[in-house]
């Protein structure tokens, strides 16, 4: 038994699109999966920041829009969202164990979408003495023309990669010595966070300024989110995908930790493509069959269409109920199914669990296939093995 069929470690725009499309399969009779996603920080990632662009003027979204609408499919389609900061993730036989400052998960798929850097809690802080090279350099310059003139005295705190060097030296020809400038290098699991006066907290104590500024550039030169696990990576370090997404078997990376472009267009369209096909990979492991994603894949090239029929529920699978339900006007009412309110289908649901296997659940009582079949109709069930 493991935790959740896929886990997805990253909250921003291409994790929640990895988590929703992964959990969120519209085919009818395809059964869904369950999904985790594990972030170190609320969901957001850049893309809640500011205002931001999917192609083109056209696709433009303010602050918090992008990731609003994403949040409310994560929490309409009941996808947990743990905020753990993860350390490791290793393969054990079958499974991905996926190892927090907290505690464990297990899963049959890890997407990876961390970004080019970890995202803690700058942006209760941006504009408010926290920037980030995020326009260029020309943009900086009149930046920081503007700060040093005004903030003379005052002490800026630069935080970024190995990388930042350049940055760091653009900003003294402009600042000729009027500011104190400080360095915190980002090792990738040595800052904590960020506080009230412009604080960097990181695990050797507290850097103090007035400003901080964070070198977006140096993490695109080089960054550290793919360090949690061994796979292949470029010279800068970002994870290399082999073609959907797929890192190795059941392994997939998405959005900034595979490097640029950088874009919130790349990150949604490679998030969903690892969403699919971290599903696709998730349910050949459990039924020993392609998946029938019908629309988004071909599926009939050989023999018989499959979309018409679940997969056989064999007494090994242990069904696990994924979301929430109501009693109203004598129905068990899901999002999407219905159940009448008797007192074996109570009986049912709440033993759908995920601790017992449908023998169990058979033995116990009786002919649960009807319903439970139902409830797969509805998206409101999966089987684990």
């Amino acid at each position: 038994m493991y935790h959740s069929d896929i886990i997805v470690i990253g909250a921003g725009p291409a994790g929640l699109s990895a988590a929703i499309r992964a959990r969120r399969v519209r085919t009818y009779n395809l059964l869904t999966s369950s999904v985790t996603i594990i972030s170190n920080s609320s969901p957001g990632g850049l893309a809640d920041w500011t205002k931001v662009r999917m192609t083109g003027d056209g696709w433009s979204y303010e602050k918090g829009e992008v990731i609003s609408r994403l949040m409310k499919d994560v929490e309409d389609f009941c996808i947990p969202v743990i905020q753990e900061r993860v350390t490791g993730v290793e393969r054990e036989g079958d499974l991905f164990r996926v190892t927090t400052d907290k505690g464990e998960y297990t899963s049959l798929a890890v997407v990876v979408a961390t970004g080019m850097r970890m995202t803690w809690n700058e942006r209760e802080f941006f504009k408010k003495g926290l920037f980030g090279t995020l326009k260029g350099y020309r943009f900086m310059e009149d930046h920081f023309r503007e700060l040093c003139e005004r903030e003379q005295g005052k002490t800026m705190v630069f935080v970024g990669t190995r990388e930042m060097d350049k940055t760091v030296e653009f900003f003294q020809e402009i600042n000729k010595g009027r500011m104190d400038v400080k360095r915190v290098l980002d090792s990738g699991d040595n800052i904590l966070g960020y506080g009230d006066g412009m604080v960097v907290r990181t695990r050797d104590g507290d850097v103090r300024g007035d400003h901080v500024l964070i070198d977006f550039e140096s993490y695109m030169l080089s960054t550290y989110t793919g360090d949690m696990i061994a796979c292949d990576k470029d010279r800068e370090n970002f994870i290399i995908s082999r073609g959907r997404c797929a890192v190795d078997e059941g392994l997939f990376a998405a959005g900034d930790v595979t490097g640029p472009p950088f874009s919130l267009a790349k990150a949604v369209g490679e998030g969903t493509t690892a969403g699919l096909e971290s599903y696709r990979y998730a349910y050949s492991k459990k039924f020993n069959k392609e998946a029938p994603v019908f629309a988004f894949y071909p599926i009939h090239k050989d023999g018989k269409p499959t979309y018409f029929q679940i997969p056989e529920l064999e007494d090994r699978f242990r069904p696990k109920i994924l979301g929430g339900y109501e009693i109203r006007g004598g129905k068990i009412v899901f999002r999407e199914c219905e159940l009448d309110h008797s007192e074996f289908n109570m009986a049912l649901i709440e033993m759908c669990d995920g601790t017992r296997n449908m023998g169990e659940l058979r033995r116990e009582l009786g002919d649960v296939d009807p319903v439970i079949r139902a409830l797969i109709h509805g998206k409101d069930l999966t089987v684990e093995v």
